[in-house]
């Protein structure tokens, strides 16, 4: 699977370099659908499916993730973070043609199971997630582009602290960075 990941990414990444143009001489879009793929869930043996469509400076984003978290971000004594992850998203462009920068807010729902590493107990939860983010859209032709993007996810209802034999898992505030490559028409 990451050999198959590995080799798409380089043939997109060759594709878009070999037909790379300058940004600034290309007509602004009004209207726009595509999808994007999203490079972190999948270096995590996740997948990231989205869906885009945006008019004006104004863009639409439907996302299905799934990810287990790593080690490193996941609370100690806790593994085996796996999120399934529903994202509805309005980004806001400050330029015409859906480039350059942008900021987007968002309502995710995150369905997750944890394993509690000392008792082996797994434990469902479901976690309804503000997103704020934003992010810089570099066109590389009138189809294909690169969006570098940070983001926080605030938990705003459902479970926040799951109960385990001889700890607590909490859901907290979460920041996130990663890139997307994207295609639209």
């Amino acid at each position: 699977m990451n050999k198959i990941l590995l080799f798409s990414v380089i043939l997109l990444l060759s594709l878009l370099f070999s037909s790379m143009v300058i940004a600034g001489d290309q007509v602004p879009k009004k209207w726009m659908i595509g999808t994007e793929m999203d490079l972190v869930p999948y270096i995590f043996d996740g997948y990231y499916i989205s869906a885009v469509a945006g008019y004006g400076k104004w863009r639409a984003r439907f996302v299905r993730t799934n990810i287990t978290t790593p080690g490193f971000i996941t609370q100690s004594d806790f593994e085996d973070n796996e999120l399934n992850v529903h994202a509805y998203i309005i980004d806001y462009y400050f330029k015409k043609g859906f480039r350059g920068w942008w900021i987007g807010p968002g309502y995710e729902t995150w369905d997750g199971e944890v394993k509690e590493k000392n008792s082996g107990e797994k434990k469902s939860y479901r976690t309804g997630i503000l997103t704020l983010g934003g992010g810089y859209t570099l066109r590389f032709n009138d189809h294909f582009y690169i969006n570098p993007w940070a983001a926080v996810h605030i938990p705003v209802n459902g479970d926040k602290d799951i109960e385990f034999t001889n700890e607590t898992f909490k859901i907290r505030a979460t920041p996130e960075v990663s890139i997307k490559i994207g295609m639209h028409f």
